[in-house]
């Protein structure tokens, strides 16, 4: 057992940092990492009167009975199913404990994808772990001391045998019973074994004893021993793994309660100031991670499932501190971590389900139990703001059924002291991610039906956890996310590795068929989403009920084969309560000779098919694998773009016609959908379809098939004449509004569509002009002037005005009505 670095650390700032605290000569008793023995007599009366409180109590008890009475039975045999490894022990004496590893190809490597098996040890030390958590608790509820002779016992076996092992040299990511993941360890075990023993902690101080399996007897337990553990995992977090990700958040739990697992004052201060102040070549502190939170909303920058996770912790451990000494204010200090924890809520589609990005997933839970954390945090320093944020969100979630209070800590910090106002949040109609590049778009339905729901976004950037993906679209509609990202499954994997973080798995443009990261994160750093314009822009009021756009670019530069600057612009147009569009122009040209670009957009379905009856596919199995056997180098060198792993690939000829086709969706349990494309044509375009590896967190069966995807080439640069695709989502009750769609043109190059839609209510002739910054287009013979960059003039069957909607412009003029836009550049007028 090594803790060297630590012992060094500890010697040099162990006097600077007692100021940081309030010391007192008494001696805590304890416990009070979590809650402390003050507070028990208030926690009785809440589970004697409150009926939440009782369930959880209930429940606990009814856990920590059943194993108190199998150990009671023979505590030898209860003991000894723990993973000693017995070939090793010498005779007499605890053995160490098995230890847990990964092997692939016969390389040690991290336990993501561990198997079953390989983890059985992890598992069977973890489960003792919170059997030993679940009866402390009960000891400090009842006093009934079988409830701390069992927990201090597992605790004493654990202590004994973890001590035979060697702690492993490597800082990367080594560990103790977990060598090659120390990282997961101090997640897994290292942050139990303190709560075990300051719930017990008053129990052993007293002289109660815990039962040894080598002398087959009760004995004292070796205190001393278990600060020497609980030093060791403090250890491995501040002097182990790396900075500048979310490892540092996911390790500060083990490290801040082994730190306050500490006897002596002095060191338990001195180790929580690697938490508050003190940072490190492995461990960032709190005030290194706070500068991810520079205003109030800012989020943790990764991806969705990380960015949650991180920002619960740290408001937890800000409680827990705050609690072991209050004049710290740490709600106060650090506060716009805890405004921080609802902002996931309002980057969710009108199913609920999450935008994706990265390594994101599509599902997630708020943190409910965050939520309450920091209420009382905010209670305890002060900040109404903040009280008046959560109390509202917590009761809203309670009366919706969203969120009931079951864990034990609930019973520790939780009351039902919030006044009774119920919030609900309201979904702007645009919104930003500004970390990852994207900027989305909403329309809600008056219907208030998810089906009827439109939203879309844009967006791109390198990040922890982040994807090469270029400027990456997704597409809502009829209650599922049809245009979608593929999201990932198990790290380390050929699928993830050389698929699902590059360019092929998402909706955006190859270049050259190079487009690729380079540096940064593992290797796969792009260049962010830069917002050119958008309406509403964000926290503005939209100027229309129906209408929204937002205009991007991209610079595609990494790698020395693509070169590419890309412009994106990406508008959502409603039709009617129930139907409506979304238009996607995609602007691509390279510095290079003999340019290509390949438009790719994947739709969860069972087929695409395409109407042209003049379009001939065949069988092109080699289109895409070229670099299907390129060198690999697991998080460092990857198969760029990725898309050597579409499979059953079909080409057309070079084909220059305007094209309809339509991917079908017809297994879902909720009915059959479809998404209806209209694909404006021009020169040196080719057409393949594809079936790409299946999206995950897709409905079933979607969840398990591959999904279609369509690939569109285009020879030389995609600028002038860029790809312009118009979307319909659709139901099998209905059909498709859109009735043609026709591109507008001047002088040979690409300015807008002429849309005519038949809605359930009216027909619609819509020209929608989408050009770069400042450009104008004039066309003659349908009245039509526009200097900006996007606008709609909608009209009536009998071609009247309907409205005209200017998302960015200067001037437009049509027929005899002339507009001339105020500073906003936006405006909006029905007829």
């Amino acid at each position: 057992m090594k803790c060297n670095g630590l012992n060094q650390n500890i010697v040099l700032i162990g006097l600077v940092l007692l100021v940081t605290f309030k010391m007192t000569s008494q001696v805590k008793e304890r416990p009070f990492i979590l809650v402390t023995a003050d507070e028990r007599h208030q926690i009785l009366e809440k589970i004697e009167t409150q009926d939440w409180a009782n369930d959880i109590f209930t429940e606990l008890k009814e856990k920590a009975d059943f194993q108190v009475k199998t150990f009671y039975k023979n505590p030898k045999t209860y003991l000894e199913k723990l993973p000693f490894n017995w070939s090793e022990g010498n005779k007499n004496d605890f053995p160490p404990f098995y230890k847990t590893y990964h092997i692939e190809n016969g390389i040690q490597k991290n336990l993501d994808n561990a198997t079953d098996k390989e983890q059985k040890y992890m598992e069977l030390l973890d489960q003792y772990l919170q059997i030993a958590i679940d009866c402390g608790m009960m000891y400090y509820f009842t006093q009934d001391e079988k409830y701390a002779y069992l927990a201090s016992s597992i605790l004493y076996s654990f202590t004994k045998s973890v001590q035979k092992s060697e702690v492993s040299d490597w800082r990367g990511r080594g560990g103790w019973l977990f060598p090659y993941d120390g990282f997961r360890e101090v997640r897994v075990l290292g942050y139990k074994v303190p709560l075990v023993y300051d719930f017990t902690g008053s129990y052993l101080k007293k002289g109660g004893k815990s039962f040894d399996i080598i002398k087959n007897r009760k004995v004292d337990f070796p205190i001393n021993e278990l600060q020497d553990v609980c030093r060791t995992y403090a250890d491995i977090s501040i002097n182990y793994g790396h900075t500048g990700s979310n490892h540092s958040v996911l390790e500060s739990t083990s490290l801040v309660y082994n730190a306050l697992a500490m006897d002596d004052e002095k060191e338990r201060h001195t180790l929580l100031s690697y938490f508050l102040t003190e940072n490190t070549e492995n461990q960032d502190a709190i005030n290194v991670m706070y500068k991810k939170y520079k205003k109030k909303g800012d989020i943790w920058p990764e991806t969705s499932q990380y960015l949650n996770h991180s920002t619960a912790i740290l408001a937890k451990l800000l409680l827990v501190v705050n609690k072991y000494d209050p004049s710290l204010k740490l709600g106060e200090k650090y506060q716009n971590i805890l405004f921080a924890l609802p902002r996931l809520d309002y980057f969710v589609y009108p199913n609920n389900e999450i935008i994706r990005w990265g390594d994101g997933h599509r599902t997630s839970h708020a943190p409910y139990e965050a939520y309450e954390n920091a209420y009382i945090l905010s209670k305890m320093d002060g900040l109404e703001e903040l009280q008046h944020k959560y109390a509202p969100l917590i009761k809203g979630a309670m009366n919706s059924g969203k969120y009931n209070r079951k864990s034990p800590e609930a019973l520790f910090w939780y009351s039902d002291d919030m006044n009774q106002q119920v919030a609900k949040i309201d979904l702007p109609r645009t919104d930003r991610v500004y970390h990852a590049g994207i900027v989305l778009q909403r329309n809600l339905s008056s219907t208030n039906n998810p089906k009827d729901g439109l939203m879309c976004f844009v967006g791109g950037a390198h990040m922890v956890h982040g994807h090469a993906e270029g400027m990456n679209i997704e597409l809502y509609g009829e209650g599922q996310v049809l245009g979608a990202d593929h999201g990932r499954k198990r790290y380390g994997k050929d699928l993830h590795e050389n698929y699902s973080r590059l360019f092929a798995a998402h909706n955006t443009v190859i270049v050259n068929g190079s487009s690729q990261g380079e540096g940064g994160w593992v290797n796969l750093g792009i260049n962010s989403v830069e917002l050119i314009s958008m309406e509403p822009n964000l926290g503005e009021e939209a100027v229309s009920p129906f209408h929204s756009y937002s205009q991007t670019s991209f610079e595609d530069d990494k790698g020395e084969k693509a070169e590419a600057t890309q412009e994106r612009t990406l508008a959502l147009i409603r039709t009617s309560p129930t139907t409506g569009y979304y238009v996607d122009v995609f602007r691509s040209k390279s510095k290079l000779i003999n340019q290509y670009h390949d438009y790719l957009y994947h739709n969860i379905s069972d087929t695409l098919v395409f109407k042209n009856n003049d379009m001939v596919f065949k069988q092109t199995p080699y289109r895409y694998v070229a670099n299907a056997n390129g060198k690999w180098k697991q998080n460092k060198e990857y198969r760029n773009p990725g898309w050597h792993f579409f499979k059953n690939v079909w080409s057309s000829e070079t084909y220059d016609k305007d094209v309809k086709a339509t991917f079908k969706t017809e297994k879902l349990r909720t009915g059959s959908i479809f998404m209806q494309l209209h694909v404006l044509g021009f020169n040196n375009r080719e057409y393949t379809k594809v079936k790409a590896p299946t999206t995950f967190e897709s409905p079933k069966p979607y969840d398990s098939l591959p999904t279609p995807t369509l690939v569109i080439r285009n020879y030389g640069e995609t600028w002038k004449n860029p790809f312009v695709v118009v979307y319909e989502p659709f139901n099998e009750n209905e059909r498709a509004t859109i009735q043609s769609v026709e591109k507008l043109e001047e002088n040979g190059f690409y300015k807008g569509l002429k849309i005519i839609s038949h809605t359930p209510t009216e027909k619609l002739i819509q020209y929608v002009v989408t050009q770069s910054k400042n450009e104008i287009f004039q066309d003659e013979v349908l009245g039509i002037y526009f200097k900006g960059t996007f606008a709609i003039i909608s009209l009536k069957e009998n071609k009247s005005l309907h409205s005209i909607y200017i998302g960015n412009g200067d001037k437009l003029i049509y027929k005899n009505e002339t507009i001339v836009t105020d500073a906003s550049k936006t405006y909006y007028k029905t007829y």
